[in-house]
């Protein structure tokens, strides 16, 4: 088979967690251990001088020469024979380069007939993932996802060995639950033979068992099986093997390019080991398996499963590819690889390619790298038409307007914007599981993760869900199972970028390092809206999640942050206040505001600001949904940060007191919470107070009275409401 495809199929299988590597003698000999061939010879000078004169070393009689030794061995429990065995197997050598790069490519499992424990030495901290099994009790006493299964046993151990005729005839009696174990991949997994030869009993052995599990249960479209060898074989032995769902892989076609720029160690030194470990590294190194390969495919394939999202995480982007050393700012992504960046320019020159539709969903507009000129993306809609209308309806807070789009919007929009709105979400879940692609990881995920939010199920479980091996090892999914696992990583580098924005701002003159002032934001911006983007565009409701108001945080105070700063302050849109309002709780943000002291909010648009409050104020008087108060608080904070006028406080009265009153009658728990707002539209500015009797009456009352007397503005409000 040609090399090129074998990788890119041995790369689905991986990226699947649907490879399994069987590792043969050849591999160990890289470390000066016998071939299988040489071992044999060796124990063969152990027999007497009449058997080597004979000479019959053929594959017919391998596994006899062991046999003829272990039967005219007369000591006692056969000790001599094992010590032999031991002695020609036995090895101090360090793992070899292969050793450690088969941890680097990560296998599902990875399936040994050597004896020799060289993998079990190798230094990669993958070797860690794999727990070993050389017998059948350790199947049952090690519970793993991974396993290096020392399928002929251990040295350690030489009666676990396997090398006579007889271990082989008896070996499913023997082993009957790792034979079952092996078999079992059988089912779904990709076979990579490394180390072994056409005529190697071993590789023979398994292939039978391939071969009359596919016969017997006419099985025709299991996943491809490869061997990778320096032999060339004939044709007729390629189509017997075909026949059995093995592919040849011949070394010996692969590129001098590869083998002059795949980093190979100089420990390795036979042929055979520094092809195979070119050939290996190209499963690993994007970079150096694109010196052969069309870029533009090689993004269709590894992108186009990204385009099920509504909006594509960039992380998720970046880690599909190497694309090489990047950092995405607002909403630019900067390589700092020249090379790479020029080969990128011809391929989003194609429109019908998959990586311009794969950037515009991850909300990156221009690709930039020092010393080139900036490519521009194309402007390729992300939404339907029916997407805009709802997300202009909920940023603009007419939930109104919302719900009598989401009649007919689709499952997941109705799971997601019906969960704001207080809808029985059981419907849209279960027609939104009608609709999905079974075959579709992501899709399913999506769903799960909806189904999750909006009917309360154990975290617990959702935690487990996304920590199965066959889940973490899906592409694509990094930054979903982020989101209900760890955050950590991203959450301490926007930290440290809002440790370094306030650093920049406390300067003498801040304005000096406006430039650097806005890319150190420009970072946290794009995380934050790249955030705010997916689990909006993917139909996720984390509204109320503390994990979504942990995420922000950081961006939060930074928006902040960089409104103290004149010569670096940038507008705020709809989204940036849609974060602000949403996604903060009010008493952070009032702290917040006397830590940064803004000089102002710098709104894209004031009076849209006002509409925005307008529009919130209107639904909460009509749904009187408790969960608005936290956003009609800080949108008030946020308003009333800027000087305002008589007229415009006015407004900001007439609206905001009657829905909260409205929302109080019916939630008093909820009063101390939402007073210090309450506080400021009564005692902000004179003027006329709407409802208000109403408002005496009801913060007089006993009970509103001991949940609000601790407040200091508390006798002000009374006495303001008496005058």
């Amino acid at each position: 088979m040609d090399w090129i495809h074998s990788v890119r199929a041995i790369q689905r299988a991986q990226a699947k967690n649907q490879l399994v590597i069987f590792v043969g003698s050849g591999v160990s000999a890289n470390s000066g251990l016998p071939t299988w061939k040489q071992m044999i010879r060796q124990i063969a000078q152990k027999l007497p001088a009449d058997f080597n004169s004979d000479a019959p070393f053929n594959p017919e009689v391998y596994l006899r020469i062991p046999e003829y030794l272990y039967e005219q061995d007369t000591s006692p429990d056969h000790v001599d024979y094992y010590r032999t065995i031991t002695e020609i197997l036995a090895s101090d050598a360090p793992a070899n380069p292969i050793d450690e790069l088969i941890f680097e490519i990560r296998p599902h499992h990875i399936v040994t007939t050597n004896v020799d424990d060289l993998l079990e030495r190798a230094q990669s901290l993958n070797t860690r993932l794999y727990a070993v099994v050389s017998q059948d009790a350790d199947l049952l006493s090690v519970s793993s996802d991974r396993y290096l299964i020392k399928m002929h046993g251990d040295i350690k151990d030489p009666r676990t060995v396997v090398v006579k005729e007889s271990d082989y005839l008896d070996y499913e009696q023997n082993h009957p639950l790792v034979s079952t174990f092996i078999r079992s991949l059988l089912i779904n997994h990709t076979f990579l033979f490394i180390g072994y030869s056409l005529n190697d009993y071993n590789l023979n052995l398994i292939l039978n068992w391939i071969n009359f599990f596919r016969k017997q249960h006419q099985v025709k479209g299991r996943p491809q099986n490869f061997l990778v060898q320096t032999k060339t074989p004939s044709r007729y032995e390629v189509r017997r093997l075909a026949s059995r769902n093995l592919s040849v892989v011949d070394l010996n076609t692969l590129p001098d390019v590869i083998l002059g720029r795949a980093p190979i160690p100089p420990s390795l030194t036979a042929a055979f080991g520094r092809r195979l470990y070119a050939y290996l590294r190209c499963i690993t190194d994007d970079r150096l398996f694109q010196h052969v390969l069309s870029l533009a495919d090689t993004l269709d394939e590894r992108l186009t499963p990204l385009l099920t999202y509504g909006r594509i995480a960039a992380d998720d982007l970046l880690n599909a590819f190497d694309f090489g050393p990047s950092e995405v700012v607002y909403t630019t992504l900067i390589l700092k690889d020249p090379e790479m960046f020029r080969r990128l320019r011809p391929v989003f020159a194609d429109r019908r390619a998959a990586a311009p539709a794969a950037f515009a969903k991850a909300g990156i507009q221009t690709l930039a790298c020092a010393g080139e000129t900036p490519i521009t993306l194309p402007d390729l809609p992300a939404r339907s038409d029916e997407e805009t209308i709802l997300l202009r309806d909920y940023l603009g807070n007419r939930y109104l307007d919302l719900q009598d789009d989401l009649e007919t919007a689709s499952p997941a929009a109705q799971i997601d914007y019906g969960h704001l709105l207080g809808h029985d979400p059981a419907a849209a879940v279960a027609a939104d599981a009608e609709a999905l692609d079974p075959s579709d990881t992501i899709a399913w995920l999506l769903h799960t993760l909806r189904a999750h939010l909006v009917e309360r199920r154990s975290a617990a479980d959702l935690s487990r869900l996304f920590s199965a091996e066959w889940v973490r090892t899906q592409p694509g999914t990094g930054f979903l199972r982020q989101l209900f696992q760890s955050t950590a990583t991203d959450q301490f580098a926007m930290m440290t970028d809002r440790d370094r924005l306030e650093d920049r701002l406390r300067a003498a003159h801040p304005e000096d390092d406006a430039r650097v002032i806005r890319h150190i934001y420009g970072r946290l911006s794009a995380r934050a809206r790249g955030y705010w983007f997916f689990i909006r565009d993917n139909h996720l409701p984390f509204d109320a999640s503390t994990n979504a108001q942990a995420y922000l945080k950081y961006a939060i105070q930074g928006m902040l942050c960089l409104a103290g700063s004149p010569g670096a302050a940038r507008s705020w849109d709809d989204v940036d206040v849609d974060i602000v309002t949403k996604f903060a709780k009010p008493r952070e943000l009032t702290r917040w505001f006397a830590r940064y002291r803004p000089k102002g909010i710098p709104f894209a648009d004031r009076g849209r600001a006002f509409a925005i409050f307008d529009n919130l104020c209107a639904s909460v008087m009509a749904f009187r949904d408790p969960r608005w108060l936290d956003p009609l608080s800080n949108l008030v904070t946020l308003i009333s940060a800027n000087p305002l006028s008589l007229g415009e406080a006015q407004r900001l009265r007439e609206a905001g007191l009657p829905a909260v009153l409205s929302v109080l009658i019916r939630h008093p728990e909820r009063a101390a919470g939402v007073f210090p707002t309450v506080a400021r539209l009564i005692c902000g500015q004179p003027g006329k107070i709407p409802n208000k009797g109403r408002w005496l009456a009801l913060l007089t009352q006993t009970d509103f009275e001991k949940r609000l007397g601790k407040f200091p503005e508390y006798a002000a409000v009374i006495d303001t409401l008496k005058s």
